[in-house]
Formats: structure tokens, sequence, C-alpha cells
């Protein structure tokens, strides 16, 4: 309270000229710090509205990738969908035994195993894993642009050796698979 006292007399003690100085030193300062204040808060608005922005543009960049991904997706699987309608009872084995009599490779198949396996709710993939013994580079390519060309089959595996028991020969390990609807049975 005494302190407000003598600011109180110090003011009264003025003269008027002197007064008008220091209440325009006053409200010069208040001034000031109104202003800087007020940059502060509009610069950090500013800064905070940029970053939102950029942050909107990096969500729907990524939303775009994720649509785009979506589509490709649909497509992949109206076109799996439309070659299963094409060859509704395809049975792989016996495709990939009409092909290696096709080619005259049957002497060299040694063995050939089928599995199946349930991929989501609509389909089970079957897959053929097959071992080749003997073969030379022609035959194989041969083999494998056949499989190739078959819409419907994958070559998941191709593993290439040089064969022990004939010399400038190979053997091949193959795995194939394809697409089945579930309510059908393959082998």
């Amino acid at each position: 309270m005494e302190f407000l006292q003598k600011i109180r007399d110090f003011i009264y003690d003025l003269e008027e000229k002197d007064f008008y100085k220091y209440l325009g030193i006053v409200v010069a300062i208040l001034v000031l710090l109104v202003s800087f204040m007020m940059y502060r808060y509009y610069s950090k608005v500013t800064e905070y509205s940029q970053m939102i922005e950029e942050a909107n543009d990096i969500r729907q960049g990524q939303v775009k990738v994720v649509l785009a991904r979506l589509e490709k997706i649909k497509k992949q699987k109206e076109e799996a969908d439309a070659i299963l309608q094409k060859e509704e009872d395809f049975k792989i084995l016996d495709y990939y035994t009409k092909l290696l009599k096709e080619l005259r490779l049957s002497q060299y198949d040694k063995s050939t195993d089928v599995v199946q396996k349930d991929r989501g709710q609509k389909y089970r993939e079957s897959e053929l894993t097959a071992k080749l013994g003997g073969l030379d580079m022609k035959q194989l390519c041969e083999l494998l642009e056949k499989l190739e060309l078959k819409k419907r089959i994958k070559i998941r595996n191709l593993e290439i050796r040089r064969s022990k028991k004939r010399p400038r020969s190979i053997d091949v390990d193959l795995i194939i698979s394809t697409l089945l609807p579930k309510v059908q049975e393959a082998t």
C-alpha cells in the first residue's frame, strides 16, 4: 500500500509536460507489448495451420494410394473370377500330366504331389510340386513357356540344379499353383 502511495505522490508532483511524457512512454510500452503478443499469436496460428494443411495433404495422398490399390485388387479379383468361370472343372494335376505328354517329358517326371490350401472365404489354392530329372534347357524352356501361357497357372518356385546322374543335363524342382472356388473339389 505504501508503494502505491509513493507512485501516486510521484504522479501528483509531476509537471504536466513530464506527466504526458511518462504517460506516452507507458502507453508506448503497452502498445509494443500487445503488438508483440499479437504477432506471436498470429505467427503460431499460421505455423500450426500450415502444419495441419501439410498433414491433410499427406493423408489425402495416402488415401489416394490406398484407393488406387483397392481398385487394382478389385480388377485382379474380377479377372480371377472370370478365369475361374471359364474353366470350372480345371484340375492342375490333369493339366500338368497332359502337358508333359504333349511335350514328351513324361519319362523325366520323378514325383508329383498336390496340396490344397484355403485362401479366404471364396477360394482354395491347389499347389502342385513336381520333380523332373535329366532334362536339357530346351525342354525346360518349352515347359515353362507352356506354363506361362496358361493364365490359370502361376509358377511359384523354380529350382534348377546340375544333374548328378546324367552329365550335361539338369534336375528341376517346380511348384505351380492355381485358384479354385471353395465349393469345387480338385486334385
